[in-house]
């Protein structure tokens, strides 16, 4: 059984029936996607600070090329990942970029000149650096999250939505199910958390809380262009954003610049509509992107998207079994990078559950890594977003 029907929960599901496992059955309080998941700005990159991080984003690179082979209506914009620095970030990220390297990562680095040639919309100073990963790129999260959902229901993947699950239920010290608002009890022999945000509100019930804090993240989009730019998805590290085209010729912004309020988890039926967005941020981007891009006119921003970015005390994510809770899987708290990391995880989920052992070692995500940390005190102290975000 998995618990939330996200990007994380939907590919758990696909990898679980594509390994031949039978009677999967997804739940969800709401609708499919309508979390997290829907709300990404789902720019794509291999290129993370840790060696198992990269790796593991290797593996959701090959999923992203598989799936745009076996998913209808569905493609994988493998355009480029670009990173833009100042001197100082990218001199301090060297040794970064020498071990992605040697952990397989395809990159370039350019300079002034040669990003004119390839990327003209983009203005570049003669004192910044950029690194373009070729195997990144960017998803629309709507168009995958339907690609996916009708796949795993073409494979017998059960999906129940509107069910919000109220505890899962310990029987001999195992996990052996859960208990819904709608069903009541309901068995299985491996429940896997897939619900981000609101882990802890269903960790409670077991005594099992992760350290991990919430954050409101915004992503705003502009008005339909005649003409969208070529651009890669764009992290843009010197003005503190990042960018992309969308699907229906826009381009979608977003940053992490300004300090953003932290939401206390109220319970399972918290809603995403109860967030409200910052007045700061989109003045903010607009004036971190007006001497960046070439455009024919200057940026509306038309629309908006607003969600959480689950921050966990180490910045890595929760993916594996609890060992105090045999039964219990946990695929979650994924930083700000859940859609590069939700394909990997629902592998190694499926791989976890069905095999015993993964492709990947990956004890740096394994929720046991935090036995001996005080995640109490963490949760109860007052910090802030950056203060999370620069002790990593």
């Amino acid at each position: 059984m998995v618990v939330g029907a996200g990007i994380t929960g939907l590919s758990t599901a696909f990898h679980l029936a594509d390994k031949g496992a039978q009677r999967i059955l997804v739940v969800d309080k709401g609708r499919v996607g309508s979390g997290s998941s829907s709300k990404s700005g789902a720019v794509n990159t291999m290129l993370m600070p840790t060696e198992t991080g990269t790796l593991a984003r290797g593996i959701t690179m090959d999923i992203f090329e598989r799936f745009s082979k076996i998913l209808d209506n569905y493609s994988f914009h493998q355009v480029g990942c670009l990173f833009i620095y100042n001197e100082q970030e990218f001199l301090a990220t060297e040794s970064e970029r020498e071990m992605q390297h040697g952990a397989g990562a395809k990159f370039e680095v350019l300079r002034r000149k040669e990003m004119e040639q390839r990327f003209p919309a983009l203005s570049i100073k003669d004192s910044e650096y950029c690194v373009l990963d070729l195997r990144g790129g960017w998803n629309e999260p709507d168009t995958y999250i339907h690609a996916l959902r009708a796949k795993v229901r073409e494979m017998g993947v059960e999906i129940r939505e509107n069910e919000p699950v109220e505890e899962f239920i310990v029987e001999g010290g195992r996990v052996r199910g859960v208990r819904t608002r709608t069903s009541g009890e309901l068995a299985a022999d491996a429940v896997v958390c897939t619900v981000n945000a609101w882990a802890n509100s269903l960790l409670a019930s077991v005594g099992q809380l992760v350290p991990a804090r919430n954050f409101v993240h915004e992503r705003f989009v502009t008005a339909p262009l005649d003409e969208v730019p070529h651009l890669p998805a764009t992290n843009d590290n010197a003005n503190q954003v990042y960018y992309r085209p969308t699907e229906d010729n826009r381009l979608l912004f977003g940053t992490t610049a300004q300090e953003p309020q932290e939401i206390k988890m109220p319970g399972v039926d918290f809603d995403y509509t109860a967030l409200e967005l910052a007045p700061q941020a989109a003045p903010f981007i607009q004036k971190a992107v007006e001497d960046r891009l070439f455009l024919r006119k200057s940026i509306e921003l038309e629309k908006h998207r607003i969600g959480l970015i689950s921050l966990t005390a180490d910045r890595q994510p929760i993916i594996g079994p609890v060992r105090a809770l045999p039964g219990l899987f946990l695929g979650t708290n994924f930083n700000s990078g859940g859609f590069g990391y939700h394909a990997v995880a629902g592998l190694l989920l499926s791989e976890f559950i069905l095999e015993g052992q993964t492709r990947l070692d990956v004890k740096t995500f394994s929720p046991d890594r935090f036995a001996d940390f005080d995640t109490q005190a963490f949760l109860a102290k007052e910090i802030k977003y950056q203060q999370i975000v620069r002790r990593h």
